[in-house]
Parts: structure tokens; C-alpha cells; sequence
């Protein structure tokens, strides 16, 4: 397993109608209640991943990773265990965080949402786009070996269109380039724009729990339910595959180890880091369960089968 998806918040600043972040959105001062990962537990999650000889930790499962306050040290508890970070964010708060991410050089990518921006008013758009494209400017000189992605994750939205066409006009104008996309293709999402700055198309996609109701409840292997007990559910195999599990697995705000990046809402909770080792949940029934049939191609459990995602891998 090379990564590790820690959401070191919840919060976001921002309100996207495709993110599940925006039913609880960040305002300070607004009395919303959000979760701030603690630096004890983010050290309980670092040592976890040293333990369980993962290579890189990504800042984020839902949240954005900017807002917490610990974030430029988190950086540092990253390089000083020895891994690397990707870090994907909105872009929004930038310039405060900027010089961070350039003198930590455990950050090895950053993700730029910026189809985020094609439904801010038009004109915080584009000084969010322009502060972004002032930061890729910086460090195609500074940080020559960080790979940076603009995304724009909205390919076939409806109203995404002028906001897509605009966004590469500028990406054109500041790189001096010619970057043309075309006809959007499964097999061919990056364009290279200069260095290792590139532009990543994609599809938007449903977040799996948005189509199970539910709380953030955590649940245990030893719990017989449909929704925690793989070998006790009623619910049949669905043929697909997911590399979950076996390239990656994520940490919620409150330490649930949860088998997916995009289970925000600890629908597959194989233990918590506050009481296990890392490599220990891994190593628990339900997870040795879940592995085994993607490796058979099949979806065992109910969260998997309603996830629109996996259907990409085949």
C-alpha cells in the first residue's frame, strides 16, 4: 500500500454543489460545529503510516487542509518521518499558505480544484484562478521537481462549459501556450503546460454515501449488520473491482480508519486509529474480506455496490 488519506478537517470555505462539504459549510463565527484534526492524533496517524510502510499521506478526504491551523506543521511532521505529501485544495487560500508548501519539500504534488470556481460569482473566480496561476508561475522556478494538476473536474456539467473555456484561455495567456483539450477522453486526462504544471480534465462523480442515508457513526468488524459485516449481509456480491485497500486508505478527522478516500462518512469503519495500529486494522477480517473480492471482482459490501466511481476500473 503506498498512500494514506488523512482528513486533518472537515471545514471548507467554500460550497460546492458536487462536494458533500457543502451541506456543513465553513464560517467563522457562524457556531457550525467542525472537526480540527489534533497534532496528537495526526502524529498517532504519521507513526501508523511509517508502521504500516505506506509512502505518501495526502491532506484531505473531505475539508479543505489549508483552513487548519496546524497545517504548516503537519508539513513538517510529514518530512520528518520521511514521506511525501499531496496536497489537493481550492486554491482559495493560496497566497497565506503559499510559502509553506514551496520551502516543504516533502510535498512532492498539489491539486488545484478549479472547477470549484465555475460556480463562485465571476469575478472571485477569477482572482482565485489568478492567484493560483501566480503560484504555479513561482514554482515552475522554485519547486521544479513538485508536480502540480489544474483540475477541472466538470467535464459534461451543463453549466461548466464558459468556465472551462475561460480557465484554459488564461492557463494559455500566462504559460504561453497552446493547450487544447478537445473531445474529452477517458484514456487521455493530462495536457502538459510547462515543467511538471499540467491540466487534468475529468468527469464529475457521484460521492457513494450521497445515496445512503446515514450518519458519521462508526461501526466494527465484530458488529453483525448489512452495512458493517461483509460475510453477514444479505446483500450479494456486484461483479467490479477497486483499487482501494490495496493502493490506498484513509483516516477520518476523529481516527476512523475507513477502507475508502471517498467514505467521508465511515460507512466501512475498520477500526480507529486512537486504540490500533494502522497495520493491525489493516490486517482485521473485514479488511482481509473487502481485499479479497476486489481481488475476485467482486463489490461485497453495500457502500462498494453503490459507488458510481469504481465503475472506472476494469
Amino acid at each position: 500500500m503506498k498512500s494514506v488519506y488523512i482528513e486533518i478537517t472537515d471545514a471548507c470555505n467554500l460550497r460546492c454543489s458536487f462536494c458533500p462539504s457543502s451541506d456543513c459549510r465553513y464560517e467563522a463565527g457562524s457556531g457550525v460545529s467542525h472537526t480540527f484534526m489534533p497534532s496528537a492524533l495526526f502524529k498517532k496517524c504519521i507513526a501508523g503510516a511509517v508502521e504500516a510502510g505506506i509512502e505518501n499521506v495526502y491532506l484531505h478526504v473531505l475539508g479543505e487542509p489549508t483552513l487548519h491551523p496546524g497545517f504548516a506543521l503537519f508539513l513538517r511532521e510529514v518530512k520528518a518521518a520521511g514521506l511525501t505529501a499531496t496536497l489537493t485544495t481550492n486554491g482559495t487560500t493560496i497566497r497565506r499558505v503559499a510559502h509553506h508548501i514551496l520551502n516543504c519539500p516533502a510535498v512532492r504534488q498539489v491539486n488545484f480544484s478549479t472547477h470549484a470556481y465555475a460556480e463562485l460569482p465571476p469575478d472571485d473566480a477569477r482572482e482565485h484562478l489568478g492567484d493560483v496561476l501566480d503560484f504555479c508561475r513561482i514554482a515552475l522556478i522554485a519547486r521544479p521537481d513538485m508536480y502540480i494538476n489544474l483540475r477541472l473536474w466538470n467535464i459534461g456539467a451543463a453549466t461548466a462549459g464558459d468556465w472551462n473555456e475561460f480557465a484554459i484561455s488564461r492557463i494559455n495567456e500566462t504559460f504561453n501556450t497552446q493547450v487544447a483539450p478537445g473531445n474529452f477522453c477517458s484514456r487521455h486526462k493530462s495536457f502538459p503546460i510547462a515543467g511538471r504544471l499540467y491540466l487534468h480534465e475529468d468527469s464529475r462523480f457521484e460521492w457513494p454515501a450521497r445515496h445512503i442515508k446515514s450518519e458519521r457513526s462508526e461501526c466494527h468488524p465484530e458488529q453483525s449488520t448489512d452495512r458493517c459485516d461483509v460475510e453477514g449481509s444479505t446483500n450479494k456480491p456486484v461483479a467490479g473491482t477497486c483499487h482501494t485497500l490495496d493502493t490506498h486508505v484513509a483516516i477520518l478527522h476523529d481516527g476512523r480508519v475507513v477502507a475508502c478516500c471517498l467514505d467521508y462518512s465511515g460507512q466501512i469503519t475498520l477500526g480507529n486509529i486512537v486504540d490500533q495500529g494502522l497495520a493491525e486494522i489493516l490486517g482485521s477480517p473485514l479488511a482481509r474480506k473487502l481485499r479479497e473480492g476486489f481481488e475476485k471482482h467482486e463489490l461485497r459490501h453495500p457502500f462498494c455496490q453503490k459507488c458510481t466511481f469504481c465503475k472506472r476500473f476494469k
